[in-house]
């Protein structure tokens, strides 16, 4: 069938990238509602479930990772420190996030990553890298749209700042 493909990633959730199928013009299908097998390039990639009356313009079909999108997200020690300034702590944190197409053709990747967001007034966080991505401030959500070459490697880096009073101890950082 007919269909625009991209991926998706999020590397704090996982290192795979994700493949989507968008199907238009799909009332041309003749489709019936129920499950569907998908098998992509020869291969069976997993089971969906078609409900043609849920459908709008354009049918979307996941097709499961695909191994030959390699990403990673590394914390860079070098580029992380914590200063004690009077009362208060400022903890800087670097990561990088590498992904490299090894597929013989070009691809389509939407990246998202996120940054943490404080609702304590004593807490300030301040985004200092995000290599181009959308930022959306009320989520701490950063969307990069990238477009890789057969056998190109793209770095993103993301950097930010959490300053907060010097006893004050926060997880998940």
């Amino acid at each position: 069938i007919p269909a625009k493909y991209k991926y998706y990633a999020s590397p704090k959730l996982s290192n795979d990238a994700f493949l989507l199928a968008d199907v238009l013009e799909w009332e041309k299908l003749n489709l019936q509602g129920g499950n569907a097998k998908i098998i992509f390039e020869g291969t069976y990639t997993g089971k969906s479930f078609i409900n043609p009356a849920n459908i709008l313009d354009t049918l979307s079909l996941s097709m499961g990772k695909d191994k030959k999108i390699i990403i990673s997200k590394e914390k860079q020690e070098d580029f992380s420190s914590t200063k004690f300034i009077g009362s208060n702590k400022k903890q800087a944190f670097t990561y990088l996030i590498k992904i490299r197409n090894t597929k013989k053709e070009a691809i389509e990747l939407t990246l998202k990553d996120q940054y943490p967001l404080s609702s304590q007034s004593d807490v300030e966080i301040e985004l200092i890298e995000n290599s181009g991505a959308e930022v959306n401030k009320e989520t701490g959500i950063l969307t990069w749209s990238l477009k890789l070459a057969p056998s190109e490697t793209k770095t993103i880096k993301l950097s930010y700042s959490v300053k907060s009073p010097r006893n004050k101890v926060i997880a998940g950082l």
